[in-house]
């Protein structure tokens, strides 16, 4: 329900910001990346004050504020103070997912946490699924429309959290916080270097998805003129084998501690956003989308997985995931929007398709420097 809310948002609200305010494509790359922006400062300074608070309740808060904000962006006529609200609702939303992540990974390793973890993505991506296909279907009705779905879905993740938390015996008798998970001190640290070639893919895979999700939709509606609705499914579209991406990994070992898989990724990235150049057909490009997006999965569940397998301080390693997964989607989506301005598309693919493959490079040095200086490959 989550997932939804935010991607029937983060699509919905570019043609919002299009419509009523006229916003340039630099903007656009601006107002999105800004969430994502007052994300990471959530994330580091401002959710760390309140770590000490059970789970539900910061879910259920973040989850009330967000429906909030969003409303506040309908109401208001003023393009700096959306921005502001904007800003606040990406701050909100630090409170919602790394407790999340914190409380569902629990105590627990190896395959059972790469399985635990499948769960939760094959959920947050069938949200993803949905979510842009109602921004489009929505937006073509009216712009407005995105938006008041995305706060009903907030709305609604609130009163089922606050609810399962009166009424399910577990979650209310559960008294620990993610903090005081991590301050158990009798475990001992087994943390894998790969955790940082993973940390660089998903920064690239979430960066350069914040081109296909935040300039794209400008791209396709102004040169290659598609209407709204079918902007949605192709928006919709990246999600298609991400599913599939998480399921197999859910339930598959091979591919933890593989740099091999983590290099290999980066180079296909790159083949794909290089050829995009050479394609105009809207089919085509929802092919292309939709193998991005099953990278962008396993990029995700990568970093994921070996930020916080073997470790003692998860609580840590989720705030760095996410920071990383942000400030990706933060350099993608304001990089591409200012390219795109001052060039053209054609030069956004390229510049995407080079970052692509510049990061395969520093994955592979680093690796083979923390290598040799830790002595082992894991």
């Amino acid at each position: 329900m989550m997932a939804t809310g935010i991607s029937v948002i983060k699509l919905g609200i570019i043609f919002y910001i299009m419509d009523v305010f006229n916003a340039t494509p630099s903007q656009v790359g601006y107002f999105t990346a800004l969430w994502s922006l007052s994300y990471i400062i959530g994330c580091i300074f401002v959710r760390p004050l309140f770590s000490k608070v059970l789970p539900r309740f910061l879910m259920t808060v973040s989850s009330l504020l967000m429906c909030l904000f969003v409303l506040l962006i309908l109401f208001t006529k003023v393009f700096e103070l959306a921005f502001v609200y904007y800003a606040l609702n990406g701050i909100a939303a630090s409170f919602f997912w790394p407790p999340i992540i914190g409380w569902f990974s629990r105590d627990i390793e190896g395959a059972k946490l790469g399985k635990t973890m499948s769960y939760f993505n094959f959920s947050w991506n069938a949200g993803l699924i949905l979510g842009p296909f109602l921004a489009g279907t929505l937006s073509a009705v009216h712009s407005k429309l995105p938006l008041y779905a995305g706060g009903l879905f907030y709305f609604m993740t609130g009163t089922l959290i606050a609810a399962a938390s009166l009424l399910l015996p577990k979650i209310k008798r559960d008294r620990r916080s993610v903090a005081s998970v991590d301050e158990q001190t009798s475990k001992v640290d087994s943390s894998t270097i790969l955790r940082f070639p993973a940390w660089i893919g998903m920064f690239i895979a979430f960066g350069l998805s914040g081109v296909v999700m935040n300039i794209f939709p400008v791209f396709a509606l102004e040169e290659l003129f598609l209407k709204k609705e079918i902007i949605g499914v192709l928006m919709q579209s990246r999600n298609y084998i991400a599913v599939i991406v998480f399921i197999l990994l859910g339930h598959s070992v091979f591919w933890h501690f593989k740099i091999s898989l983590i290099l290999a990724c980066q180079v296909v990235l790159a083949c794909l956003f290089f050829s995009m150049n050479f394609i105009s057909s809207p089919l085509v490009f929802a092919v292309y989308i939709s193998l991005i997006g099953g990278i962008r999965a396993y990029s995700y569940s990568s970093s994921l997985f070996h930020a916080i397998s073997g470790s003692i301080n998860r609580e840590g390693r989720i705030s760095v995931h996410e920071v990383l997964l942000n400030s990706g989607l933060i350099f993608g989506s304001s990089m591409g929007g200012l390219i795109y301005q001052n060039f053209s598309m054609t030069v956004v693919f390229f510049f995407c398709a080079s970052i692509a493959m510049l990061g395969a490079l520093l994955q592979a040095c680093l690796y083979f420097l923390l290598r040799r200086k830790n002595g082992s490959a894991v």
